[in-house]
């Protein structure tokens, strides 16, 4: 996150958020204000609402009461926003450009142009070489990163990420780690990323938000944010890292 990201309009804003199904409030009270640039990772343990609150953020899901806003794209030819799923959702009919190309269409984009479009993503995650291939000749790990291609093809202002490295084995997740470390540089979307990993939610965010329940059948709340004041380059090294990872354990072992 750059400090000049702080003197922007917020691109995601959500007060006082409750969601829920059939009446049932499974989480309460989420405030969160996003800003370009900014990374948001929420943790905690499994069923607490974390994919829920993600969709919610998206305008997928209404929430009970409170508001989440997303400005518009700034042109017909962006999006306010997209998302990278925990599987790459790969159409095997289409290759590897093909597919990073299925998100612009719909846009107000020539043919050239979202073959232009689709490259320079595919380029960022390094398969701009692949871009003619077929998805089942790409190993997983390559496959997420042409997911992450097409949900940044279309240029968008908040980048949704549901679990995107939790079906890949350590060492290809630890790589997509780093390299979306790097992609954060090269990017002014802002990022909400759900993840089960609490070294990963602090390997690479701005802020940890915590979910958890404060009593037994009562809805989940945000029960702490923090602030991981660290350079990006070399976290796992810093010696703050494992602390602040510990800090995070123990509160979600709290609630």
């Amino acid at each position: 996150m750059t400090d000049t990201s702080m003197t922007m309009h917020p691109v995601l804003s959500a007060r006082n958020v409750s969601l829920g199904f059939d009446g049932t409030t499974i989480l309460a009270g989420v405030d969160l204000t996003l800003h370009p640039q900014e990374f948001v990772a929420v943790v905690g343990a499994s069923g607490v609402g974390k994919s829920t609150l993600l969709r919610a953020l998206a305008g997928l899901l209404a929430p009970q009461s409170g508001r989440v806003e997303i400005p518009a794209a700034i042109t017909p030819d962006t999006r306010a926003w997209s998302m990278v799923f925990q599987a790459p959702r790969l159409f095997p009919w289409r290759r590897v450009r093909g597919n990073v190309e299925l998100g612009l269409e719909g846009l107000s984009l020539s043919k050239a142009e979202r073959r232009r479009r689709a490259l320079e993503p595919l380029a960022l995650v390094g398969l701009d070489e692949f871009a003619e291939r077929w998805p089942h000749t790409l190993s997983g790990g390559q496959q997420q990163r042409v997911g992450i291609a097409r949900a940044l093809a279309v240029q968008p202002r908040v980048l949704f990420m549901d679990e995107p490295f939790s079906a890949l084995d350590a060492i290809t997740r630890r790589r997509l780690q780093q390299e979306l470390v790097e992609l954060r540089r090269r990017t002014e979307a802002a990022i909400v990323f759900i993840t089960h990993d609490i070294e990963e939610a602090v390997l690479l965010a701005d802020r940890v938000m915590v979910l958890g329940n404060g009593e037994m059948d009562q809805p989940a709340r945000v029960v702490e944010t923090l602030e991981v004041d660290m350079p990006l380059d070399d976290r796992r090294d810093h010696p703050e890292f494992a602390p602040l990872v510990q800090r995070v354990e123990t509160i979600i072992g709290n609630h």
